[in-house]
């Protein structure tokens, strides 16, 4: 008899049970454990993509709190622009142009030759648009010191047109007519 079969028969109970314990060790791994760690490794799988989704949602939230805040103050600045820039009716807008363009005018040592304006309002809008043409007359520099003069004013007015020429050969004046516009506050239910 060999070693091994002599240990086997005399300690038989003993390997029995040392035995059956593995089995039953084996069975609780195949069927209790292996499962559970099976569940345990895609649980944590789901949790992170849930978190990385939780990011994503963070993240776009955070972005569109920022875009309604980026509205939000556009809108008040768009508010402000109407209340305290834009002139409220065309009366308002012709002071800014008329009076106002007329003492730039004679500040830059320009000579007024012509000036005409024409209200416009777009169907559905409500904003209208007041324009102005000017011709006047003078010296290069006073001209330039005259459009700086504009382009820096705290009114609201935009040069659309700018054509520069030459006076009569005896005079050297130059003719600057210059196109103006501003806009004012008009409503829907106003017409030009």
């Amino acid at each position: 008899m060999t070693l091994l079969n002599r240990i086997l028969a005399e300690k038989r109970t003993f390997v029995t049970v040392v035995g059956a314990i593995l089995v039953v060790d084996v069975v609780l791994y195949a069927f209790a454990i292996n499962p559970w760690l099976a569940k345990v490794s895609q649980s944590e799988a789901r949790m992170a993509t849930a978190d990385a989704q939780i990011e994503q949602v963070r993240t776009a939230f955070s972005e569109a709190t920022t875009a309604i805040n980026n509205k939000s103050l556009a809108d008040n600045e768009l508010e402000r622009f109407y209340q305290e820039v834009i002139p409220r009716d065309l009366a308002g807008a012709r002071l800014i142009l008329s009076p106002f363009l007329d003492r730039l005018a004679e500040e830059s040592d320009l000579v007024l030759e012509r000036s005409s304006s024409v209200p416009e309002k777009e169907r559905e809008s409500l904003l209208a648009q007041l324009r102005t043409t000017m011709m006047l007359a003078g010296e290069y520099e006073d001209i330039r010191r005259f459009i700086y003069a504009v382009e820096t004013a705290p009114e609201f007015i935009l040069i659309e047109e700018v054509i520069l020429s030459k006076g009569d050969e005896v005079e050297e004046a130059l003719t600057l007519t210059l196109g103006l516009s501003t806009y004012y506050w008009a409503g829907l239910d106003a017409e030009s």
